[in-house]
């Protein structure tokens, strides 16, 4: 049986890119869709294909990972044997590259006993089948796979996102950026399959050349010759780099469809468990459309929003459009209207909140938001 280890690292996260959302955790840990984290989709992914060998490089603000995750039970990765590592930031080393990340660990490369590395960004969020992709490999012997996905963006919605250019074989030949030159491309899926053989030697030849930042252009420049080639995916692919992107993200949940392809099809998704009392809805409450998790009392209104575990939304306040993370407070006849509430989040009686689609209002961890007009 051909054996995987798993490299789980968000190398493209960007912390301004958040503002307030990542000042406390790293952002594979941000938030979702009621009661879960991103990471979890990586976690679970991998769980429902049998890889159990994992390794997650941290961010530098660990606590929310550790937490969280801890050593992996939820999602069945606490083994004696291989099982999650995470391993910690170098912080002798500032702003290390993605190449300089999997240097640090060679190591735990040169010593076991996979045949395969899969590579994966979590903050593309996706499940991909890493059982077919891994019979691809091995029946057309390629040495590298790249995961994308055939898209069609008339309207520039994945502007500036990576894809892979094609040389005139039809084969992966170069990462580049989405221009919006082109309608149809091949959206890069966060994800690369590569023997783990080659992997430790393109590591090495990148971390001499000492000016490849990340293992997508190491592979492509790589000086023998490889064969790679794509391995598309089909199913619902969201990639979250910045506060806009994971708004959309949340929000597009509530359709039903979109969601429960996401979390339905092609293996479930886990996450850690909490012991909380069901939704608490009074008489004069109004909820529409909208992702209501457990622990939560409901007093007011509540419209194409997503309420997290433990928020109170008290009588007359309005949310529409909106996150509302845990244990976050919506006084009495308060407003918000494109709004993302921190954990924590205490917002007073009839403080009015609104931003907008492309620039939601963001609170920050524990912030009290009080109207001082009256």
């Amino acid at each position: 049986m051909d054996r995987v280890l798993a490299l789980v690292y968000s190398s493209e996260f960007n912390p301004a890119a958040y503002g307030e959302l990542c000042k406390v955790r790293p952002d594979y840990m941000l938030p979702y869709a009621g009661r879960y984290r991103i990471i979890d989709f990586t976690l679970s992914n991998l769980t429902n294909y049998d890889i159990s060998n994992v390794i997650l490089y941290a961010g530098n603000r660990m606590r929310s990972t550790l937490d969280h995750i801890g050593d992996g039970r939820s999602w069945e990765l606490n083994r004696r044997r291989g099982g999650l590592t995470i391993n910690p930031p170098n912080f002798d080393v500032k702003n290390a590259s993605e190449i300089e990340r999997y240097f640090d660990t060679l190591r735990s490369f040169e010593e076991s006993n996979a045949d395969y590395i899969f590579v994966t960004n979590p903050m593309y969020i996706n499940k991909v089948d890493i059982g077919d992709a891994k019979e691809q490999l091995k029946n057309q012997g390629n040495d590298v796979l790249i995961f994308t996905k055939k898209t069609e963006d008339k309207d520039g919605f994945f502007l500036n996102r990576k894809i892979i250019n094609s040389n005139e074989e039809g084969k992966p030949d170069n990462a580049g950026l989405n221009l919006g030159t082109s309608d149809v491309f091949d959206l890069f899926a966060g994800s690369i399959l590569i023997k783990r053989e080659l992997f430790i030697k393109v590591l090495r030849y990148a971390e001499e050349k000492n000016s490849i930042s990340n293992l997508l252009n190491a592979i492509f420049e790589y000086p023998e010759n490889l064969d790679i080639d794509f391995y598309r995916v089909n199913n619902q692919l969201e990639i979250v780099m910045d506060t806009n992107s994971f708004f959309d993200s949340n929000i597009k949940l509530l359709n039903r469809e979109y969601f429960d392809n996401l979390f339905y099809n092609d293996g479930l998704v886990y996450t850690k468990s909490k012991d909380e009392p069901s939704t608490s809805y009074t008489k004069e409450s109004k909820v529409k459309n909208s992702l209501i998790a457990n622990g939560a009392i409901i007093e007011g209104e509540v419209e194409n929003s997503i309420i997290f575990r433990g928020v109170q939304v008290k009588k007359g306040a309005v949310i529409k459009n909106s996150i509302i993370f845990q244990d976050s407070i919506i006084g009495e006849d308060s407003i918000l209207n494109f709004v993302i509430t921190e954990k924590g989040t205490h917002v007073g009686k009839n403080v009015k909140l609104f931003g907008n689609r492309s620039h939601p209002f963001v609170s920050s961890k524990n912030e009290v938001l009080e109207d001082w007009s009256y």
